[in-house]
């Protein structure tokens, strides 16, 4: 179950292994704000399920995902950056994610 602040919008579950901490997974991605302008399209990245290398939200979003999933969801300012405006994000933005594809790698 998703913890408070992620609202999970559409989900295809994988059938792959659950992700979990100390995973490394290769991720394809997506992030936008809630009202529609988008901050990142199609990043692929690798990262260490559980480290802190991105926002909580994220991390958070993808608890519970299988490899071979996709996921959309919606992330509260609390667990993004709060009242901190960055150049593409302004001060208590709501954040959406779609994970396209997530692969755990060696």
């Amino acid at each position: 179950m998703p913890r408070s602040g992620i609202k999970i919008i559409e989900e295809t579950p994988g059938t792959g292994p659950e992700l979990k901490k100390g995973d490394r997974v290769w991720l394809r991605y997506d992030c936008q704000l809630n009202r529609g302008d988008f901050i990142a399209r199609d990043r692929d990245e690798i990262w260490t399920v559980g480290d802190r290398e991105v926002v909580a939200g994220f991390r958070y979003g993808l608890e519970g995902m299988r490899a071979g999933g996709t996921r959309r969801f919606r992330a509260s300012p609390h667990l993004c950056y709060r009242d901190a405006e960055l150049e593409k994000i302004p001060k208590n933005a709501v954040l959406i994610f779609y994970i396209k594809h997530v692969e755990i790698v060696a």
